[in-house]
């Protein structure tokens, strides 16, 4: 398992621990962990950096009930669809009673707010323009996005958009743009500033958030796809997009498939092309042809640049 998994499964353990009765040592805690000193104390500073009051005495830990700063994270704090998902796995491999495991859970519930953010995966650049964005939603407004780079025309533009969801990490936004009277996904990192408005919402009933696929790719359409791939190609594939996991199934040791599908084969297709020789049986065709497209296009490209200089 990646350090940061069993780290998290760490973390959420020692979490039980101490929202417990009992005082724990912080030798009882490492050995029932199997972690070094170290580790422990990195797992305690964690734990209080985001609001957790952590008691120590005589070298026995205790978290803190019902205190202000705990119940103060809930406006910091938010778990995406992904996030969930690891966060599931995570506690479903603990060895304990499903009485623990439920208990926990309602913990972690109690504690986090589905309705914000969390900071901790957002950059410091884009948490100055989601937390405006996330204001607009709440109130119903308008926003003018200042400055989006938009990848699909190379231009850059101030667009008045009515912002209604965020995709999982709060990479990219939902809106409804009135000029162009569609639903569009748009990147947050592509917006230069946002500014909200005094118009209300006056297209609320055309909102609707497309189809998202596990490759963070919105789209209109659901297209289905499978092929099969190595233990690498699966590995990396699970690492990179863990909701892809659900729509993966063993043959052998060595051999797995994908069967689900996808809003369009941007995403696919770039995964497929950056580990060529790791997949086969690959549908529908349209994807090779994209893929085949796509390789045209850079050995084109890359021709005419070497014939310039």
């Amino acid at each position: 398992m990646p350090n940061s998994f069993n780290s998290a499964i760490n973390i959420i353990k020692i979490l039980d621990l101490l929202s417990g009765i009992r005082k724990y040592s912080k030798v009882e805690i490492s050995e029932r962990l199997e972690i070094s000193e170290r580790s422990f104390y990195r797992y305690i500073k964690v734990l209080r950096d985001y609001g957790f009051v952590i008691n120590n005495k005589d070298n026995f830990y205790i978290a803190e009930k019902n205190n202000k700063t705990i119940k103060d994270i809930s406006s910091l704090l938010h778990f995406s669809e992904e996030e969930s998902h690891i966060l599931n796995e995570a506690i479903n491999s603990i060895e304990a009673s499903n009485k623990i495991r439920e208990n926990l859970i309602n913990k972690l519930s109690a504690l986090f707010d589905s309705d914000r953010i969390a900071t901790q995966f957002v950059t410091k650049e884009n948490s100055s323009k989601i937390k405006p964005l996330l204001e607009a939603i709440r109130e119903k407004k308008q926003v003018n996005l200042l400055g989006y780079k938009s990848s699909g025309s190379g231009k850059i533009s101030d667009r008045i958009i009515e912002p209604f969801e965020f995709t999982p990490n709060y990479i990219s936004l939902w809106v409804y743009e009135p000029s162009s009277m569609m639903n569009k996904l748009f990147k947050i990192s592509r917006i230069q500033a946002v500014k909200k408005l005094d118009t209300s919402w006056i297209f609320a009933d055309k909102h609707k958030a497309n189809f998202l696929d596990c490759f963070r790719i919105g789209g209109n359409f659901q297209i289905p796809v499978s092929f099969k791939m190595t233990m690498k190609a699966k590995n990396l594939l699970i690492e990179e997009y863990p909701l892809s996991e659900k729509m993966i199934s063993t043959i052998s040791d060595n051999l797995y498939i994908f069967d689900g599908w996808v809003s369009n084969f941007d995403g696919i297709g770039r995964f497929i092309l950056g580990l060529s020789g790791e997949f086969f049986d690959i549908e529908p065709p349209d994807i090779l042809r994209f893929i085949n497209n796509k390789t045209k296009f850079w050995q084109e490209n890359c021709k005419s640049q070497i014939i310039k200089s």
